[in-house]
Parts: C-alpha cells; sequence; structure tokens
C-alpha cells in the first residue's frame, strides 16, 4: 500500500469536518497510555462482524486484542470475540477508511493554521460553484505575474505550492498532492470539477532542506512570505483591510544563486564545484567563417567578474569548450538566435540551462554607474552591453551590485599566467576526483581556509609564465620556512587561519544583504582577530615589514608586500567599532525574534532612536499589564498572584473559586484543578504588546539591512583583506609541500627551450608511499628537443613523461619539485595527447578522439610548448599508426622552432627516423626465463636508458592480469611465427633490392657501391 497513510496516521488527532459526525460508529481502541476512538461510517458496519480494541506497547506493536461495539445512535454495547489486530479484513478496511479520510484531515488540518483566512475560505467551499477564495485569488494573480518561477507560499506555519507548481514540487519531493484545480488558468478540463487549486506542502522549518532539492533539478523557485501579521494588521491604520494576509516574493533562488541568496551555510566547506558561474555571452559571426565570441561571467560566491573576447572557426569550438571548463556556468545569458545548435549542445550536455534575454532598459543612475566603472577597467562596447544585461537579470535575485564593483573584474586570459587544457587537466591528474588522492591538487593542498583553498585552484590552473612573480614565490616560501618556527608572529597567524570561517563568501552575503545575523558576528569577530593580532606585534612589524631594509623585506618582496598591506588595511577599518554594535548574547539566542529584537547593543548603536521608542512603547503596556493585575490581586484577594507567563498573560483560579468571577472574564483553558482566564482588559493589552513586537521586528529589520550597509561600505578593502590572507595561505600550502624530503628549489634559464634534471621524481606517484625510482631529464637544443621512449608495457613510459609535465607546472605555480636538481626555461603551454577512449555523446571513435587531440596540438603548440604524445596510433592499424606516428615525428624534427616532445610507442622502427634533434630511450628491464613458461618474463627497472627496445613483452603483462598459462602459450607462439615471418619478408625485400641494384648495367660500379652502403640493413 505505497504513498497510503500508515497506521500511526490513523491514531493522529485531526480536526474533523462537519460530515464527519454524520451516522458513525466508535471503535475503542485501549493502550497504556489511554484511549482513542476509530470512527466508522455506517457504510462499514455491516461489513464488520467485530470491532476490535488493541493494547499497544510503547513501541507500537500489538499484542493483545479484544473487541466492543458501540452504537452511537442508541449507545448500545456488544461483546465480540477476541481476535488478532493482523485480521487482513480488518486492515483493508481500515486501510479504505484512511485512505478516503487522510485528504479531509490533511486539509483541515491545513485550514486551521490559516487562522483568519480560513473563515473566508470555509464560506467559498459550500458550493462546488463557488468562487476562488480571497487566498487562492491571491495565490492567483502572483503565479499570473511569476510564471517563469516555482511559488513556495508561506499559509501559517507551512510552505504550500498550488496547482501546477504543487504537481511539480511534490514529485520531486515525494510528498501528498491534495487534489484540486491543476493549472493556474483552469486550462486543464478537469479543473471545473474542483473548488480550490491542487496544492503540496511542507513545514517551514524543512525550507532549505527542500530548496536544495527544487534547484537541483533547475528550478527557478520564488520563496513568498506573509509581509504583515495579524496584530499589525488588525491595529495598523494603513494597514490592508482584505480578507487574507498581504504576501510577497522575498527570495528567488535559482543553482547559481542559492548558495548566496540562503540563510544556511550549504553541506561541505570546501567544494570544487563552488566556482559555478552565471555567464551572458554573444556570438557574432564574420564573413561565414570567423565567430566573435563576448563573455561576461560572474561567480556570486567568490565575487568575481571575468570578461573575455575571442575569436575561433565558426565551426570551431576549442576556445569556448576551454572557458567552460575554467569557469564552470550554471546559467548562460543569451539572445534568442545567438547561438547554433552544436554549440547550444555543449550547454546542454553539462545541464546548463540557456536563458534567452534581450536586453533591458536600466534606470539613469543605473546607466551611469555602469559607465563610471567602466572608465576603470576599459571594456569594449560589446562587453558594456553583456554587463548591463547581467545587471538586469541579477536584479530579480538582488545580487546585481556585484556587476557594479570595478575591482573585482578581470581578464580571463592574461600575458602572465598559462591555461592548462581540459586534456592536459585531466591526463595528468591535476584535478582528479575533485581534487582528490591521487591528483596534483590533493598533494599541494595545505591550505587553512575555504579562501585560500580557491585561491590554490586558480594557481594550479593558471600556472606563471612570468619569472619574476615564480621567483617571487619561490622567495616567499623560503622565507617562511626559515621564519615560521621562529617568529610567534607567524605562529600565532597560522592557528588563528585554522579557525577562520570562509570572510570571502560571508563578505558577499553581506553585500546581496543574505546572511544570517550569528554569520556576520562571527565574520566581524574574525576580523577583529586580526586586526588585534597585528596590533600586538606592531613592534615585530615595524622592525621586519615596515622598512624594505627589515629582514621580510630583504628575503621576500611578496611577503612584504602583502603584510604591509593587511597591516595599513586592518589599522584603518571600522568593523571592530561595528562589532561593539552587537549584542552578543542575543546573537546565540535560539528564540529567532529576540535574536532580531535585540541584536544591537543600543548603547553603541548609532541610529536606535526608532528602536528604543517601540521599546518604550511596548514598556509603557507592560506597566498597564502590572496596574491590572494589581486590580485583578485585590479582586481576587491574592497579594502573590502573578500571570502564568509573560506571552499569553493567563490568571490561574481554582475550578471551585469560578463561580465567584466576573461574567466578563473569557476562560482559554482549564485542567482538573484550575481554569485559566484573561480579563476583557488584559486581552487588549496583549494584543496591544503584539502590535509592538511585530512593530519592533520589522523597524529591527530595517535596521540590520542599513547595518550591513555600513559594513558593504568597506566592501573593496576587505576583499583586499581576505585576499591577502588567501595568498598567504596558499604560500604556506605550498611551503608545506616544498618541506618533503629531497624537494628542491627549481631554477630558471633564459635563452632555448630546455629541462635538465638530476634523479628528478614523479610528485604523484611518490607521495603514494610507493618507492619511485629516480631519472634525470635530459631535453635541450643540444641533448635532443625530442625524445622516443620505448620499453615493455607497464614500464613506465607514461609515468616518466608524467613526472616531466608536472615538475614543470609545479615550478612555475612557485613551489620546490622532487629532485636533487633541476633548470628549466618558462613554457607557455603544456599540451598532451595519452590514453584512449571514445565519445559516445558525439560520436567519436577512439581513433578519432586521438586525431582530434592531434589537430589541437599542432594549432596550439610553438617553440614554448612541452608536448607529450603518448603510443600515437594505437587506436588503429598497425600499419597506419606507425605511418601516422612517423609523419607526426617528421613533421616536428624539421620545424626551425621545434617545441620540446616526449613520444612514447611501441614502434621501435620510430628511432630510426634521422635528425639531431631526436634522442632515443627505453625504460630498462631484466629478462627472466620461467619453468612452464615460453615466453621470457620480464623485471621491471625503471630506469631510462638510452637507446631504443624491439619487445613490448605484451604475454609478461597478460601473465600479470592472471590470464590462463595455455592462451598465454599459444599467443606466443602465434607472435613468434607472425616475426618470422615478418623477418623473413624483410630479408627477401633486402635480397631483392642487393639483386636489382648488382644486374643493373648502365650504372658503374662506384655507384653500385654506393647504392649497396646506402641500403637500409638491420
Amino acid at each position: 500500500m505505497a504513498g497510503q497513510p500508515t497506521i500511526s496516521r490513523f491514531f493522529k488527532k485531526a480536526v474533523k469536518s462537519e460530515l464527519m459526525h454524520k451516522q458513525e460508529q466508535e471503535v475503542a481502541v485501549g493502550n497504556g497510555a489511554g484511549s482513542e476512538s476509530i470512527c466508522l461510517d455506517t457504510d462499514e458496519e455491516d461489513n464488520l462482524s467485530s470491532v476490535v480494541s488493541t493494547t499497544v506497547t510503547n513501541d507500537s506493536f500489538p499484542l493483545k486484542d479484544s473487541v466492543s461495539f458501540k452504537n452511537s445512535k442508541n449507545s448500545e454495547k456488544t461483546s465480540g470475540t477476541s481476535t488478532t489486530f493482523n485480521d487482513i479484513d480488518f486492515a483493508k478496511k481500515l486501510d479504505r477508511i484512511m485512505k478516503r479520510r487522510s485528504d479531509e484531515n490533511i486539509e483541515a488540518e491545513d485550514d486551521e493554521e490559516e487562522g483568519e483566512e480560513y473563515l473566508v475560505k470555509k464560506k467559498a467551499r459550500k458550493s462546488p460553484t463557488a468562487k476562488l477564495t480571497p487566498l487562492d485569488k491571491q495565490v492567483k494573480d502572483l503565479k499570473m505575474h511569476h510564471r517563469d518561477k516555482v511559488l513556495v507560499i508561506r499559509v501559517g506555519y507551512k510552505y504550500k505550492c498550488f496547482a501546477e507548481d504543487a504537481v511539480t514540487v511534490s514529485r520531486i519531493l515525494h510528498i501528498k498532492l491534495v487534489p484540486g484545480k491543476l493549472t493556474i488558468d483552469e486550462s486543464n478540463p478537469q479543473d471545473c470539477s474542483h473548488r480550490q487549486f491542487a496544492y503540496c506542502s511542507f513545514p517551514d522549518v524543512r525550507l532549505n532542506v527542500h530548496l536544495e532539492r527544487l534547484v537541483h533539478h533547475n528550478l527557478k523557485v520564488a520563496v513568498v512570505e506573509q509581509a504583515e501579521t495579524s496584530a499589525i494588521k488588525k491595529h495598523d491604520p494603513g494597514a490592508s483591510k482584505s480578507s487574507v494576509f498581504e504576501r510577497k516574493i522575498s527570495n528567488v533562488f535559482t543553482k547559481a544563486t542559492f548558495g548566496v541568496n540562503s540563510t544556511f551555510v550549504l553541506r561541505g566547506k570546501r567544494i570544487l564545484g563552488d566556482t559555478n558561474s552565471i555567464w551572458a555571452l554573444s556570438r557574432d559571426v564574420h564573413q561565414g567563417k570567423v565567430a566573435k565570441y563576448s563573455l561576461i561571467s560572474v561567480n556570486l560566491n567568490n565575487g568575481e567578474v571575468v570578461y573575455d573576447e575571442f575569436e575561433e572557426p565558426n565551426l570551431a569550438d576549442e576556445k569556448l569548450q576551454i572557458r567552460i571548463k575554467y569557469l564552470q556556468p550554471i546559467e548562460v545569458l543569451v539572445n534568442t538566435d545567438d547561438l547554433p545548435l552544436h554549440v547550444a549542445k555543449f550547454f546542454k550536455d553539462i545541464s546548463c540551462p540557456l536563458i534567452h534575454k534581450q536586453e533591458y532598459d536600466l534606470e539613469d543612475h543605473v546607466v551611469q554607474a555602469i559607465k563610471v566603472m567602466n572608465e576603470k577597467i576599459q571594456l569594449s562596447p560589446s562587453l558594456i552591453r553583456l554587463v548591463s544585461k547581467l545587471y538586469s537579470h541579477m536584479v530579480e535575485y538582488n545580487n546585481e551590485q556585484v556587476m557594479l564593483i570595478p575591482s573585482i573584474y578581470s581578464p580571463f586570459a592574461s600575458k602572465i599566467h598559462m591555461l592548462l587544457d581540459p586534456n592536459s587537466l585531466q591526463s595528468l591528474d591535476i584535478f582528479t576526483h575533485d581534487g582528490g588522492k591521487g591528483s596534483l591538487f590533493w598533494l599541494l593542498d595545505h591550505t587553512r581556509t575555504s579562501f585560500g583553498f580557491r585561491m590554490l585552484r586558480e594557481w594550479i590552473l593558471k600556472p606563471l609564465i612570468d619569472v619574476h612573480q615564480i621567483e617571487e614565490r619561490l622567495d616567499a616560501i623560503e622565507c617562511i620556512t626559515s621564519e615560521i618556527n621562529n617568529s610567534i608572529f607567524f605562529e600565532s597567524l597560522n592557528q588563528m587561519l585554522n579557525h577562520t570561517p570562509d570572510l570571502l563568501r560571508t563578505l558577499n552575503r553581506i553585500m546581496y544583504g543574505t546572511t544570517s545575523r550569528k554569520e556576520v558576528y562571527f565574520y566581524l569577530k574574525q576580523i577583529t582577530s586580526f586586526v588585534d593580532h597585528f596590533k600586538m606585534h606592531q613592534s615585530y612589524l615595524s622592525e621586519h615589514f615596515k622598512s624594505s631594509d627589515g629582514r621580510i623585506g630583504k628575503q621576500s618582496p611578496l611577503l612584504f608586500r602583502l603584510f604591509s598591506e593587511l597591516n595599513e588595511l586592518l589599522s584603518t577599518t571600522r568593523l571592530p567599532h561595528f562589532l561593539t554594535m552587537i549584542n552578543v548574547s542575543a546573537v546565540m539566542e535560539k528564540n529567532s525574534d529576540k535574536q532580531v529584537m535585540d541584536f544591537f547593543n543600543l548603547n553603541n548603536y548609532d541610529c536606535s532612536e526608532g528602536i528604543i521608542k517601540i521599546q518604550r512603547e511596548s514598556e509603557s503596556v507592560r506597566s498597564q499589564l502590572k496596574e491590572e493585575l494589581a486590580e485583578i490581586r485585590k479582586y481576587l484577594k491574592r497579594p502573590y498572584l502573578n500571570f502564568r507567563d509573560e506571552v499569553d498573560y493567563l490568571i490561574e483560579v481554582k475550578n471551585s473559586q469560578i463561580k465567584d468571577l466576573p461574567d466578563d472574564w473569557i476562560k482559554v483553558n482549564n485542567t482538573k484543578m484550575v481554569s485559566r482566564f484573561t480579563t476583557p482588559r488584559t486581552q487588549k493589552l496583549t494584543q496591544k504588546l503584539e502590535y509592538y513586537k511585530d512593530l519592533l521586528i520589522r523597524e529591527s529589520e530595517l535596521q540590520y539591512k542599513e547595518f550591513l550597509n555600513k559594513i558593504t561600505a568597506e566592501y573593496t578593502e576587505l576583499r583586499k583583506i581576505t585576499l591577502n590572507l588567501a595568498q598567504y595561505d596558499c604560500i604556506l600550502s605550498l611551503a608545506a609541500t616544498s618541506c618533503n624530503v629531497n624537494y628542491v628549489r627549481p631554477t630558471f634559464v633564459n635563452g632555448q627551450q630546455a629541462i635538465i634534471a638530476k634523479n628528478a621524481r614523479n610528485p604523484i606517484i611518490e607521495s603514494l608511499d610507493v618507492h619511485y625510482v629516480p631519472n634525470d631529464i635530459m631535453m635541450s637544443p643540444e641533448n635532443g628537443k625530442i625524445n622516443i621512449i620505448t620499453g615493455p608495457n607497464m614500464g613506465g613510459k607514461s609515468s616518466y613523461i608524467r613526472q616531466v609535465a608536472l615538475l614543470t607546472i609545479m615550478a612555475q605555480i612557485g613551489s620546490f619539485v622532487p629532485a636533487e636538481e633541476i633548470r628549466l626555461s618558462i613554457f607557455e603551454n603544456v599540451l598532451t595527447r595519452i590514453g584512449a577512449h571514445d565519445d559516445i555523446i558525439n560520436g567519436d571513435s577512439t581513433f578519432k578522439v586521438e586525431m582530434l587531440d592531434i589537430l589541437h596540438i599542432l594549432k596550439n603548440c610553438n617553440k614554448r610548448s612541452l608536448l607529450l604524445l603518448d603510443e600515437v596510433g594505437r587506436g588503429t592499424g598497425t600499419h597506419d599508426g606507425i605511418a601516422i606516428s612517423y609523419a607526426l615525428i617528421k613533421y616536428f624534427s624539421e620545424l626551425s622552432d621545434c617545441p620540446l616532445i616526449l613520444f612514447t610507442t611501441h614502434f621501435p622502427m620510430l628511432g630510426e627516423i634521422k635528425s639531431p634533434l631526436i634522442r632515443n630511450y627505453h625504460m630498462d628491464y631484466v629478462e627472466e626465463q620461467k619453468t612452464g613458461e615460453d615466453w621470457m618474463s620480464v623485471i621491471f627497472l625503471y630506469k631510462l636508458k638510452k637507446g631504443l627496445t624491439y619487445n613490448s613483452y605484451g604475454m609478461n603483462v597478460a601473465k600479470l592480469a592472471r590470464l590462463d598459462k595455455d592462451i598465454i602459450n599459444r599467443a606466443f607462439s602465434i607472435s613468434e611465427e607472425l616475426r618470422k615471418e615478418s623477418i623473413n619478408e624483410d630479408a627477401l625485400k633486402l635480397f631483392s633490392s642487393l639483386k636489382r641494384i648488382l644486374k643493373s648495367d648502365n650504372i658503374t660500379a662506384t655507384d653500385k657501391l654506393a647504392k649497396l652502403l646506402s641500403l637500409d640493413i638491420h
């Protein structure tokens, strides 16, 4: 009975509709805690031979059953025989009754929560043809103006979705859909048979959980809150006089804006997907050949805006895909006809919706603000149009102000760093498994903060190509390594960073006005702790930082700049003063109303007049309640009488004294011993007190927004503080990695491209507690720019070439590297063709994917590139593979500006290509003949040696994979036969050539000798 109410639901007390009181039977159900009644319609009476009374344990398992009947018409009791609770007929009837009544009970509970609105709603239900209730009309009006959103509407202590929104939400959240009209415009033919809209609901405490699930399905969700309370509606002359509360959209959420617009912390502190962004993209094609892209990307979590303009052939998409990989768009704003189908497919494949949005006319002050901002960053007209489009789009989410801060704009491409393409990121394990174990990011990440974590990710994605900046990072690593154990300043600062929250995200949430009070308090407290720390160590800072002649200034210009700026910014910020305006006890208050009303320390808060005025009015009412209490004490002659609480202000009177009370006293509730009353004056004063409470909450919310604006006024300075701390955190992280055993500082050389290393190691494999055999690296114009590497399968060829690339990337990030010594030049890019896989989505075979990668390398390489080509031609036949590999090597070897190339292969004939740029190497091994095996086993030595090897020892790998010996022996026999045939064929070809030369009559003996000597004989 999936989807039906449970047995426990049947025993829950529910409000009964009037129809449920007609001709019922009661089934008395007894248990240890008391008894409840199961009411059955008379339609079921004839079919039941007995009614069950069940004894239930605390675990709600039925133990013993007895039967009793009570007739609702004449109260005549009848007894029956005992039976068990798992009687099948009874269970079926019980489930049928529960199914019929669950809708009525849930509806009645929801109506009760709606309060005053229920009275109007109840009247409208009397007739199936009745008009919509005021609440349903309000819902319809809201939905008709926001058809692009799913509306989640507060009604009492629940949130409800109506009509088509309810259908969508109930399906995603797996919650009950109460039947009704399924469309807001009543276009569904079945809608005429219902009196109200279909709806689903959930408790308000589950809002955040359900929102996260809804936006995950790419829905735009609007949360609609009540804009007034019952007390304000009743006492405020300016309040609406309609029968329903005024409701307005308070927040709009999408997957892109959910994290910064919600007032709670997302699960997981460090998520690589945290870099998701919103794009505005335009594409223009010139003469049908070249496509020009303009791009603005905003990351709301980090408060970063990236801009870019680039061109590529009309049907090409490499540059666009690189930007998709780096910036991870989650929403893309485009004009209706901007993107062709093949480009739109890229976004569809990553579940990124395209939002067709035309340009809107912005208000004059916004246009002027964008113009002023652009004077500092100088964007092109096409980019400014995209900025305006993004601004108008984010007005709906209250995040538009981020677009007007010039200091957060930065170009995507730069002359100071390289871009690692998606192939390199994947094949070199830069971020494997979201930066998990076994990746370069995992190796280098020792950051203490979330914002440092994200900056380190950017450093790894974009290694530097400016040698001056690389040297500055290396100097900083050496400096901090020597200072950290000798300086209390650094030791204490590092401990503080361990417990620092995500300052950058909190700062942006403060700017958007979506942060919680507790989050603001801890943000101010953390910044203030940094201020106090720097004040405490002013003598140390003066000695080593404020003067360029100080120890830090001499050793590390980068650290000198970072801490000089930090010291200046922290000494001028007003955040410590703002912290004194907060009432700390209220921040920790669990009662949300008290947290709002008492958040400010009114002795220090500089805009407290409005709050104090309302508090005085509230105190006046409380004084009147005290006066009323004094009168009640006199009347009852109970001088120590007090109100039962300070919420409802009820008076408890013993039941034996009720007859002496005034007639106008109102009884609220009672027990066996006492009854609780309120007097007419107490009731009025209590309502007035509730009115002032609501006014105080409203005023406190307004002042809180003003308080956030005061912090936002220092946004640029506070962001700079956070970014400087992030840089320091990244330097600490690289320093921790560089302290590993046998890590050395790289030396950068000018001139032609070269990598010279002694006993270098693969940093990732070594970090996995694997004994790694070190190898030298010799690549330069003198030592060969093209290294062709052969050797047995699993001999370490791929690990070696990855090692060279990883050391290069680490060095250009600014990290020490695992080697005894390393000298290298600056590389502008690292391009790879490693591994074999097909692309099912695009319908590309393994070999086509391989050739597309080769094409990408040919188009993007230059003399300052490092190329890794691993077993090119493996995806096709042997002859075609050899031909393509041969042609590639010949092509590169004949270039005047040949890049450095590592080329692994199982085609030894490639090593016979003659060129001064080519050097042949192999991974060393030792052969071993074992009993019962026809083939030679191999012991891998993992050492790079000069020269070629002609055997790949595939049988050895088959053995390692535990294939059956008979299969391997058979394969070896076939392999030997094929090898002999190949040798015989080569010998026949050589004999034929010799015969043809010797029998030639038209050439001299000298020419014959020259031709014979030119033959390639092995």
